[in-house]
């Protein structure tokens, strides 16, 4: 590693993920790239690709207390960017949730972003310089569009990612002066493997009150509705390392990638100016639920 090389450590590397692509990307800007995941085994395209892998369960104190020491003792200390990508979904109409896969959700989509940041900050302190025009280290939390979207069946999902966007405008301005800069990376919709990333099946019970739109929720659940506007995570990944490195010192608070992304990014800056019930009245109707309410309306009448 030269003296002015940069480098950085992703979560979440395993092939085929979001992680991977980041971690091409960033290799091929000449940064020494750590990319980390939970079995060193899924994570032949990095190894080919000459990027150093290390194990890393962003879940166990123990694993992420290894990998500090690992990447400290080969950067002397320091660290210019982290990048929080590991993740987990969960999908589910919230009258079935369970509310422990819930719980698990939060300890993978936030818990996990801040241990890994905490256990990291040292070496990124060390590395930054407080000053106007010197050095910054960087931070990274993948959040997703879905911080700020109300689509159903998405509620634990959403609800974790919205935390983890709150913890990131805190981290932004409380580290800021350290010289650390703090990004949310606001993900649109791409084709990866994450619903390997599931943590539930996707299904309805028997008895549930949706089934009379079964096809509708699982299109939801399943991304199906996505696919159709879904960019390649090749592609994302090395818009997004544009756009962090077009001025490592000075980042944009938000980087809106992925596809829909800039779509919604337009509507959530709307939201403080038109009515709630437009924006709910469009989830509805991608739900199916508007679907529903008039079929449960007409069995009401039936039955009066």
């Amino acid at each position: 590693m030269t003296q002015d090389q940069r480098t950085v450590l992703i979560t979440g590397c395993s092939d085929g993920s979001l992680g991977a692509a980041l971690a091409h990307a960033f290799h091929e800007k000449r940064l020494r790239v750590f990319a980390t995941a939970r079995d060193l085994n899924k994570m032949s395209s990095l190894k080919e690709a000459s990027i150093e892998c290390f194990e890393l369960d962003v879940r166990s104190d123990e694993s992420i207390k290894k990998a500090l020491i690992k990447v400290s003792s080969l950067t002397d200390g320091l660290l210019d960017i982290v990048v929080n990508n590991a993740g987990g979904g969960h999908y589910m109409p919230f009258l079935h949730l369970d509310l422990n896969d819930a719980r698990d959700l939060f300890e993978t989509n936030v818990w996990s972003y801040l241990a890994v940041t905490q256990a990291f900050l040292p070496l990124l302190m060390k590395n930054a310089q407080p000053t106007p025009t010197g050095k910054k280290s960087l931070i990274v939390n993948n959040t997703s569009i879905s911080s700020v979207l109300r689509t159903p069946y998405h509620s634990a999902y959403g609800a974790s990612k919205a935390a983890m966007a709150a913890f990131n405008d805190a981290q932004r301005i409380e580290l800021s002066p350290f010289g650390i800069r703090v990004v949310d990376l606001k993900t649109g919709s791409l084709s990866s493997n994450f619903k390997e990333n599931k943590t539930n099946p996707f299904e309805l019970p028997a008895d549930s009150p949706y089934q009379p739109i079964k096809d509708e929720v699982l299109n939801v659940i399943t991304g199906n509705v996505t696919e159709s506007y879904a960019e390649n995570q090749t592609s994302w990944a090395k818009n997004v390392v544009a756009d962090l490195l077009k001025d490592p010192n000075n980042p944009p608070a938000n980087i809106w990638r992925g596809g829909s992304a800039g779509t919604v990014k337009l509507s959530n800056s709307l939201d403080n100016v038109t009515s709630a019930d437009t924006g709910d009245s469009q989830f509805q109707k991608l739900g199916g639920l508007e679907k529903l309410e008039k079929i449960l309306a007409e069995r009401a009448s039936a039955d009066s």
